[in-house]
């Protein structure tokens, strides 16, 4: 083979398997921008079927939603978003089990994701009033995440709507340390709390109701709306002692215009002593209507009328009172002032007319 064919041979060849080479490379560099144009594509659908999905989930159009979000399941590669909007879209249309379906499926297809589903789940329990399974799925949840304050607070509105105060009660300090309270709202929260819990022990012992009461927090003892409700309690007892000491105790720190009107229900044999202490009552926090027609209620039944007139007087120029109008009515008409017991009586007959619309 003369010298000068074997080099053209040889260059042709190297000719030809480089742009072999530069054909296979070419073809993989345009394979590859056309897979990812589809992949583009079909992630820009979804996209946009999700998208299109969730904002017709928000105009309440639950069917349409309901189809666009599972139209875009199978071309997104994250197709959570998908299953829980459609999950709120079939509670919407009452599909309570097609919901339940769409929230195991989120938990197939994204197992890491199980505080979002979980927390999804729950709230759309707690919207149906499936409190048992809302408090379920949210003390799972806690389990893992025991201060997440989105748990805490679902679990803080599915005990209170059970009337759980005991669970609400062990929920408690896991509230105070994750501070989803402030102060004012922490004491205001303790307060609601035990004064349910001493509500519903309305069929319990004497015995049973002072131990729920022993077992409250020193501070909340004190508290003079705890306090009211305990009393409350304490009275369908026959024993008043305790009673009175305790809203005299009360009343010396804390003004409760309950604790008064429940003052003036109880069977006391020394009038004047009673006299004496509603008045420094009255002298602590000044003309409170409650004070004022306890105090014109007493003097009735120590016959002192002049002071009682006045008291009545003073108690309704506060304001509009049906039993202050009623009690003088009353008491005019023992004095022989029928017109003006009337025109009371009329008063008193409109405000309790009122206050019972």
């Amino acid at each position: 083979m003369p010298l000068w064919f074997a080099f053209l041979a040889l260059f042709i060849t190297f000719t030809l398997f480089y742009f072999l080479i530069h054909f296979v490379d070419l073809f993989h560099f345009w394979w590859f921008k056309f897979k990812n144009w589809l992949r583009f594509r079909r992630e820009h659908k979804s996209y946009s079927k999700t998208q299109h999905g969730l904002s017709l989930l928000k105009e309440g159009r639950c069917k349409i939603a309901d189809r666009f979000l599972l139209a875009g399941v199978n071309q997104t590669m994250e197709p959570l978003m998908n299953y829980l909007g459609a999950a709120k879209a079939a509670q919407e249309q009452t599909a309570f089990a097609r919901r339940d379906s769409y929230i195991q499926k989120a938990y197939e297809v994204a197992p890491h994701d199980d505080l979002a589903i979980g927390l999804t789940q729950a709230e759309l329990q707690l919207e149906q009033d499936q409190l048992e399974q809302a408090a379920a799925t949210l003390n799972r949840l806690r389990q893992s995440s025991p201060r997440h304050p989105r748990v805490l607070k679902l679990l803080e509105k599915v005990y209170v709507r059970l009337a759980d105060w005991d669970s609400l009660q062990a929920l408690l300090p896991s509230l105070r340390k994750a501070k989803l309270l402030t102060a004012e709202q922490l004491e205001q929260f303790e307060k609601n709390l035990y004064c349910e819990k001493l509500r519903i022990n309305h069929t319990k012992s004497l015995d049973e109701l002072h131990k729920e009461w022993n077992d409250l927090p020193r501070y909340m003892r004190k508290n003079p709306d705890v306090v009211c409700e305990y009393v409350k309690q304490l009275s369908r007892f026959s024993g008043t002692k305790e009673v009175e000491e305790l809203i005299r105790k009360t009343l010396k720190n804390h003004w409760q215009p309950e604790l008064v009107r429940i003052y003036g229900t109880l069977p006391f044999a020394n009038l004047n002593r009673q006299l004496v202490i509603v008045g420094a009552w009255l002298k602590l926090y000044g003309p409170q209507p409650e004070l004022l027609l306890l105090l014109g209620k007493l003097c009735i039944q120590v016959q002192l009328w002049g002071k009682a007139k006045d008291y009545f007087e003073k108690c309704l120029a506060l304001g509009p009172n049906a039993e202050a109008s009623l009690e003088y009515g009353k008491l005019l008409e023992h004095l022989g002032e029928p017109d003006q017991a009337m025109q009371k009586y009329k008063e008193g007959l409109v405000g309790l007319a009122a206050e019972n619309i």
